[in-house]
């Protein structure tokens, strides 16, 4: 037992170095990003923002309104980026497709679905990652903006999660689809852990 403790705490101050850890780290999240459904990575989100509500609130002492800040401006790119997946997911689900298309078109609709899908939930789930790993140092260090005006990659991020609603609000009479077809695509997404 004492060795295998020691083997693990060697690999733990190591690992960084092994070019056989990035490798599978990577495999492994691609894999989980694919299989995943994004109800999974807004669990994950949901969870980072609980956590930033400790570190801001109770660990920084923060006031209400700076700890709402706070968590905002650490999620808002995961946000934004499960915006992106969720409006993929409807835009390109077969049941949001024209009867008419073809197989081959089929196909290719459910690759870019998968692109814009996989991409956003791997994004998410590198910076969960990154969040839960090294997360004492996380607790230590607040954002720096914090109190400061936007970064252009911040209102930018905003401008996606509210183009995203709106995509997702006129999904059904845009595709002319029911309304219930969208929620629908929307609520398996959500409520399902794998595809």
């Amino acid at each position: 037992m004492p060795h295998t403790l020691a083997s693990a705490r060697l690999f733990a101050h190591r690992h960084d170095e092994l070019p056989a850890f990035h490798a599978a780290y990577l495999v492994i999240t691609v894999l989980c990003a694919a299989l995943l459904s994004l109800g999974a990575f807004a669990a994950l989100i949901v969870a980072h923002m609980a956590l930033d509500y400790v570190k801001y609130r109770d660990y920084h002492r923060f006031s209400f309104r700076k700890t709402v800040e706070g968590m905002v401006r650490e999620s808002l790119f995961d946000v934004a980026l499960l915006m992106i997946g969720l409006t993929f997911t409807v835009y390109f689900h077969h049941a949001m497709a024209v009867a008419s298309i073809s197989g081959l078109l089929r196909s290719e609709l459910t690759m870019v679905r998968a692109l814009g899908t996989v991409i956003p939930k791997f994004l998410i789930l590198n910076d969960s990652l990154k969040v839960w790993i090294h997360v004492r140092n996380y607790l230590e260090h607040p954002h720096p903006r914090i109190g400061k005006s936007w970064t252009l990659t911040e209102r930018l991020s905003i401008l996606t999660v509210i183009t995203g609603i709106a995509a997702l609000v006129l999904a059904a009479p845009l595709m002319g689809a029911d309304v219930s077809t969208v929620l629908g695509i929307l609520g398996e997404e959500m409520t399902t852990l794998f595809h």
